[in-house]
């Protein structure tokens, strides 16, 4: 069985559960064939949000994504360039409102570490910026969490868990109210490393017990901090459950999946993500294709599956602004995720030769274009990426 959201039904959907009583429903059956816009309206009607349908054939499953790239997902490394791809890589208004976003959350920060006054304001202006942008434009800022250093690591993934909370919340139909609160307590998540020393929180390496103990405070201290604050408990759910764990064995509760709220299961998945693959003093973060594959080991043991395969149905094995080069010998960037994780639309903007190209989209999960596909990632830091292909990623965004 599927689980989807009454939005996402389609006519010829075969409905095998409802998430409610019958007794509450038109149907006679929980287990009937959608025929008409009518009987998608009448679920509507009735209050029901999510139905059990039997897989569709274009469904693409978490696990046969896994096994089918599994090559793809133990081996992925760069691909060498020629050099006459390097060049610079210019900004976009993505990574402006990005960059933006995580100078007022190193302010908020750095103010709490100091003993200044909480003001949110910066937060909440933050969090409405990510969340119109995630509505009227998708993934595009997504690609823009992918620019990371470690030298700034603390609020960057703060900046990024909102970003990927935000996506996610989109892609689960959340209303434009909880996304924003998701996406505001998001930014918020981390605050309690401001209370732990420096000497903990940056240390080049290992912690020890005792400061592995200090360090899992963060959690409860940020949470109480907020909450003395003047912020509402009840909004604050992905900053004290972030690291709870499906099976029980996170902190500082040992909540099992039953017990966490939908934000925190978000908050675990978004966070662990982002760790793995971010840059650190003391390690190199992993690329997302293993990434994925780790926490595809984890599902209902530390992380909730149904949230991960949202998750990846989201982030793909490229995700969106991962640039790529394709059997052809051409360089593309990822512009939007498709339901094939592994074959997204593209726009090609350099020939084999290395050579600036009219910029055109590929969508290489029609069969149409079966002669292309992705050979592997590209390092970004070696491209020059032109303003006008990220105005083509906004148009794909806005058109599909």
């Amino acid at each position: 069985m599927q689980k989807i959201h009454v939005n996402e039904l389609k006519i010829g959907d075969r409905v095998l559960k409802l998430d409610a009583s019958w007794l509450e429903t038109p149907f006679l059956s929980h287990k009937f064939k959608i025929k008409d816009l009518n009987d998608i309206n009448k679920l509507k009607k009735h209050g029901i949000e999510y139905v059990f349908i039997e897989p569709r054939n274009d469904m693409v499953s978490v696990k046969e994504v896994i096994e089918e790239n599994k090559d793809l997902l133990e081996n992925v490394q760069y691909e060498e360039l020629p050099k006459h791809y390097i060049d610079f890589q210019s900004l976009t208004k993505a990574s402006e409102i990005y960059e933006q976003s995580v100078k007022i959350i190193r302010s908020v920060m750095e103010d709490i570490r100091a003993g200044k006054l909480f003001d949110d304001t910066g937060v909440r202006i933050i969090a409405d910026k990510i969340t119109e942008l995630t509505v009227k434009k998708g993934d595009l800022l997504s690609s823009a969490a992918k620019l990371k250093s470690y030298d700034d690591y603390t609020f960057q993934h703060c900046v990024n868990v909102s970003v990927f909370a935000t996506s996610l919340g989109k892609l689960m139909n959340l209303p434009s109210k909880e996304l924003n609160m998701l996406s505001a307590s998001a930014l918020l998540h981390d605050v309690g490393k401001m209370l732990v020393p420096k000497e903990i929180l940056n240390k080049p390496g290992k912690l020890t017990d005792e400061e592995f103990k200090i360090m899992k405070n963060h959690v409860t201290a940020g949470y109480d901090y907020l909450i003395k604050n003047g912020l509402d408990p009840s909004d604050l759910k992905i900053v004290i459950e972030h690291h709870e764990r499906y099976d029980g064995s996170g902190y500082p509760y040992g909540l099992k999946d039953p017990d966490i709220s939908l934000f925190g299961k978000i908050g675990a998945v978004v966070d662990i993500y982002d760790a793995i693959t971010s840059d650190r003093v003391y390690h190199k973060g992993m690329e997302p294709p293993s990434a994925l594959k780790m926490m595809f080991k984890w599902t209902d043991t530390h992380i909730n599956k149904k949230i991960f395969e949202f998750f990846i149905t989201h982030i793909g094995i490229y995700p969106v602004g991962t640039l790529v080069l394709l059997n052809t010998n051409e360089l593309a960037i990822v512009a939007k995720i498709t339901d094939n994780p592994t074959a997204p639309i593209v726009a090609v903007f350099k020939n084999p030769k290395g050579e600036d190209i009219p910029i055109y989209t590929v969508d290489l999960s029609k069969k149409s274009v079966l002669s292309k596909k992705i050979i592997g990632p590209v390092n970004p830091e070696k491209i020059n990426i032109n303003k006008e292909i990220y105005d083509i990623i906004e148009r794909v965004n806005e058109q599909n």
